[in-house]
């Protein structure tokens, strides 16, 4: 196959994109040792601060969640193991912050322990639904309507319910179970909507779990196909550019680009690695920082890099760098990030910006 999507999964991540015409096109890379929003851990209380009114709560070895007093539904203290919901991701390798209101979403619905009842989307004002049967299922839980539900079928929104309050409470009955720390639960939602972004493509699926789950979505409706011999390692479309993420030089085209991560910002220095033409240096130049910018773009996103990054592209004169500022205006990143492009610096350098996670 010269065109596909791919998911693999192993045991420290799950990887995924698309190769279109043997080209990696996305890339996207989930690590077990990531927290994510929506994240669901079994977590030990390791540290009461009065000061700070908070406890702090080891979500797995050596990483530690700040679990502040207002997010606590019930009496807790040192060494207790309680189940805890990320619910926002601080910048600078800070603490996330935790809640104990855990909660859960899926297609058409919210599971809450926090809220009880029955609750809807404000967009769901004139949704006619008949609510008796969501309270026909007797849940502790609070049940929220989704958007989504809107010009979709009354029977199917109420099994996704089903199915998600089964799912809540399976988490919830882990809650006394060994190791102590350890992630219970992340979205699968990530998945779903990449296949649903790439709607009737073909995607190679290497693990079994995750193929029956996907297999199960009725609004997917891609080629799944199940090999669990598969791995991007050794898919030569896929290998060979990811193994390259790991260096700080990009080779290609007889271009050279260096990327150095700061902690305050991202610097990429663009270089030729042939000798530009006397006559013709700037028009060289602009071909290029034109080809550059297309790589950069790439490599920021399968990096996952974000916040200021400064790119020190090859010089050209006054008319050719109006031109290629042009080009980048017209460059539409497929990501799902803001992107900022507020051109050249007074010292000549392109500023970029790149919203965080």
């Amino acid at each position: 196959m010269q065109s596909y999507l791919f998911i693999d999964k192993n045991l420290e991540k799950v990887e995924y994109g698309e190769v279109f015409e043997k080209e990696l096109k996305s890339y996207k890379s989930i690590t077990n040792r990531n927290i994510e929003i929506g994240d669901i851990f079994r977590a030990r209380v390791v540290k009461k601060v009065n000061a700070f009114n908070c406890f702090f709560v080891e979500l797995f070895k050596g990483k530690f969640g700040f679990l502040d007093f207002k997010d606590v539904s019930y009496d807790i203290k040192l060494g207790d193991s309680i189940l805890v919901y990320v619910y926002k991701i601080n910048l600078n390798n800070k603490a996330p912050n935790v809640s104990m209101d855990i909660s859960i979403s899926s297609k058409f619905s919210v599971i809450s322990s926090k809220n009880f009842g029955i609750l809807k989307s404000r967009k769901l004002i004139d949704f006619k639904f008949d609510f008796t049967l969501l309270e026909n299922l007797h849940s502790k839980y609070g049940i929220k309507l989704r958007t989504s539900c809107l010009g979709n079928d009354e029977n199917m929104i109420l099994q996704d319910v089903k199915e998600n309050i089964e799912k809540f409470e399976k988490i919830l009955s882990l809650k006394n179970d060994l190791p102590v720390p350890k992630l219970i639960y992340r979205k699968d939602d990530f998945l779903i909507n990449f296949l649903l972004e790439n709607i009737n493509k073909k995607c190679i699926i290497n693990d079994k779990s995750i193929f029956s789950y996907l297999k199960k979505n009725k609004f997917i409706k891609n080629e799944l196909i199940f090999d669990d011999n598969y791995s991007l390692k050794y898919d030569y479309n896929v290998g060979r550019y990811v193994e390259n993420l790991k260096n700080k030089q990009v080779n290609f085209k007889n271009i050279n680009i260096v990327i150095e991560n700061f902690e305050a910002l991202t610097v990429i220095d663009v270089n030729s690695k042939k000798n530009l033409e006397k006559e013709n240096k700037s028009k060289n130049a602009l071909n290029v920082n034109t080809l550059a910018i297309n790589e950069i773009i790439r490599q920021i996103i399968f990096r996952d890099i974000s916040g200021v990054i400064i790119i020190d592209f090859i010089n050209m004169d006054i008319e050719d760098k109006k031109l290629f500022e042009k080009i980048i205006r017209n460059i539409n990143p497929f990501d799902d990030r803001k992107w900022s492009f507020y051109g050249f610096t007074k010292t000549g350098l392109y500023e970029i910006s790149r919203q965080r996670r």
